[in-house]
């Protein structure tokens, strides 16, 4: 079990800082035209596919083994898993945007870039939050 716990810590370690840096990618491709692929795919791109979406597989695959192997439900966890059904969103949402900044005529990438990364620190910084605090039915009425 202690495994599982460590792969996954590591994981979300890995997701949330893929997350946390994707926004800031995603403008400076589209002024840059930086190309770094075979194939001229651009930087966001390739962190989006090859880093930040295997390894979100892995820490949700690794939650929902633990979540399986350790038979405990609570609220606080409740509201995690909400949290981070959120921050699944989000990540779509930056795939997304890498689509849409490729477009001829794509206005407000930066601004969408930078509610996208406020939206995703605000939701990482409630689920390290939970965890660590991992308050009762009472305490988490006053946490929302």
């Amino acid at each position: 079990m202690i495994w599982l716990l460590f792969l996954h810590l590591c994981a979300l370690i890995t997701w949330s800082a893929a997350l946390l840096i994707l926004p800031v990618l995603i403008p400076r491709s589209v002024s840059e035209l930086a190309s770094c692929g075979p194939d001229g795919t651009d930087i966001a791109r390739l962190w989006f596919t090859h880093l930040a979406s295997p390894v979100a597989l892995l820490a949700i695959g690794s939650g929902t083994v633990i979540f399986i192997v350790s038979r405990q439900i609570d609220a606080w966890l409740l509201v995690k898993l909400t949290l981070v059904t959120v921050l699944v969103v989000c990540h779509v949402l930056g795939g997304l945007l890498i689509l849409y900044s490729k477009r001829e005529h794509a206005t407000g990438v930066v601004v969408k870039c930078r509610l996208l990364l406020c939206t995703i620190l605000s939701l990482e910084c409630s689920i390290i939050a939970l965890v660590l605090f991992k308050p009762s039915e009472e305490q988490l009425l006053w946490f929302l």
